[in-house]
């Protein structure tokens, strides 16, 4: 009982120093972002935004040799050629594997992604996902789908590929889909006026006049545009990796403190148990001189702090350094690989973390020590060790 206590209130903590709870996030459009009064709340909820699919362009593209976590630095040099704006203008975010050989890249304009987030910010919203508003129609394999959205065509044609346009360049651009097929697709247009859909395609397709209820659609695992520097952070939440396995650190050691605690006083009671059965059995057999409550007590006060000496298997020391690290660690933008504490020293694998380099890192009582990984530029090493171990 006293464990799932503890489970509860640790939660809630934690829960409330993330600073949100993504599970209710917002979805919606973009443009129905100004149909919405913010409200006295200073904090901004979080939402996931359908962005415009015009504004956005996918590249194919040939898988580059190198290892994938640097194919983003590859991408622009790949694309210059083929972008109407200079690259560092623009966003690139890595999408799912067309085949083994191809992969899709999005890439967007900067000044966009900064304009749908001022916009969302003014309506009281802090965006945590951006996704081409094309992936809200459904997909399945030899199927287009098309659906209108106040003056465009959402159009999909694939698992990851799809677009926006005004209406005689969609149906043109369907019309090359059709034809370039070796098997016709099937084709499914949604449109509040079936008369604006030429009469060749309104022969083949089926029409209806739903729409897209935006709010209602699942984003789901697809692409999400806010990457890199434009991952999302919460105001007054500054949200990490690194943080997030310093909780759960500090859960587990938590939860084992709980544990021993709760074995101690289960220890107790039951030697309780066997002290009162001993003197009552010596009673029974003994008839003359008897052993006082006293001696009894004490024998059995020297055994209880044997055995919980025997079970500290906790040391406080890496506790103690690991919630020094807490401020140490905010905004270094590095990840955390690997850590392993036991009573002599902390060890911690870092990705990145090239700001810590250059800050005067020390903790109380303890010795601190960062070099770079052996190979690897962008991976890092840190031990601590007590000052009285070092």
């Amino acid at each position: 009982m006293a464990v799932r206590i503890l489970i509860h209130i640790t939660c809630r903590l934690l829960v409330r120093r993330l600073g949100c709870n993504l599970l209710n996030a917002l979805i919606d459009h973009v443009y129905n972002l100004d149909k919405r009064l913010r409200g006295d709340n200073i904090e901004s909820n979080p939402a996931s935004l359908w962005i415009p699919s015009e504004r956005v362009a996918i590249h194919r593209i040939a898988k580059p040799t190198a290892p994938r976590r640097k194919w983003l630095g590859l991408v622009p040099w790949i694309l210059e050629e083929k972008i109407l704006q200079p690259a560092e203008k623009t966003h690139f975010v890595i999408g799912h594997d067309a085949t083994d050989e191809l992969v899709d890249v999005f890439a967007v304009s900067k000044d966009d992604l900064s304009t749908w987030a001022n916009v969302a910010r003014n309506a009281g919203f802090a965006p945590i996902q951006m996704t081409p508003d094309y992936f809200a129609l459904p997909w399945e394999e030899g199927r287009i789908s098309v659906a209108w959205r106040e003056g465009y065509f959402l159009v999909r044609h694939s698992l990851s590929e799809g677009f926006s346009a005004k209406p005689d360049l969609a149906w043109a651009m369907i019309e090359s889909l059709l034809s370039d097929a070796k098997i016709p697709p099937r084709l499914s247009i949604s449109v509040p006026d079936a008369e604006i859909i030429p009469q060749h395609l309104r022969d083949q397709a089926e029409v209806n006049n739903a729409f897209l209820d935006w709010q209602m659609i699942d984003m789901g695992s697809e692409v999400n545009l806010l990457s890199g520097d434009y991952r999302p952070i919460l105001k007054g939440s500054q949200v990490s990796l690194w943080q997030l396995n310093i909780a759960a650190l500090a859960i587990t050691v938590m939860l084992l403190v709980a544990y021993f605690n709760v074995l101690s006083t289960n220890l107790l009671r039951d030697l309780s148990a066997i002290e009162g059965h001993l003197t009552s059995s010596f009673d029974h057999v003994f008839r003359g001189q008897k052993v006082s409550p006293e001696q009894m007590q004490t024998a059995g006060l020297k055994e209880i702090t044997r055995l919980k000496i025997q079970g500290r298997i906790l040391n406080t020391e890496p506790i103690a350094a690991l919630i020094s690290l807490g401020e140490l660690m905010n905004n270094c933008d590095c990840n955390l690989v690997a850590l392993k504490a036991d009573q002599h020293q902390i060890t911690i694998h870092l990705e990145g973390g090239k700001k810590l380099l250059a800050r005067n890192l020390s903790i109380e009582g303890y010795s601190l020590n960062i070099e770079r990984a052996t190979d690897k530029t962008d991976e890092f090493i840190m031990v601590i060790r007590p000052e009285s171990t070092s």
